[in-house]
């Protein structure tokens, strides 16, 4: 096993899943911090979906070809650190997931010159 490969491939699985995260959860904030417009915002978690997709995949097969190979040397790395971030992220993510489904709707704010009707 290369240690090195696997623990670069858990790191980009780590980036994948915080891409994931920001497309899904917290793309209204990113939103307003980059002052995007409507139509930008969809392209946005598009975006976030497909990249945290492509380097999810990638991440995968450096992982699988990382356990596959012989190590030629010793390798010291620890993959430990690694793979408890990766855990912690994806705790984080099924925590929101399920905030998410249990809490009820927010109500819409109000746009500019709309009343609230009682």
């Amino acid at each position: 096993m290369r240690k090195r490969t696997v623990r670069a491939g858990l790191r980009l699985l780590a980036l994948s899943v915080i891409l994931l995260l920001l497309g899904t959860f917290y793309s209204q904030q990113i939103n307003t911090l980059l002052a995007i417009a409507g139509d930008g915002a969809a392209e946005f978690v598009k975006l976030a979906f497909f990249w945290g997709a492509v380097i999810g995949a990638a991440a995968i097969l450096m992982i699988s070809f990382g356990l596959l190979q012989r190590s030629l040397y010793g390798d010291n790395s620890r993959l430990l650190p690694s793979l408890f971030f990766l855990l912690l992220l994806l705790t984080l993510f099924f925590t929101l997931f399920y905030h998410t489904l249990s809490s009820p709707p927010q109500p819409k704010p109000l746009r500019p010159g709309e009343t609230l009707v009682l």
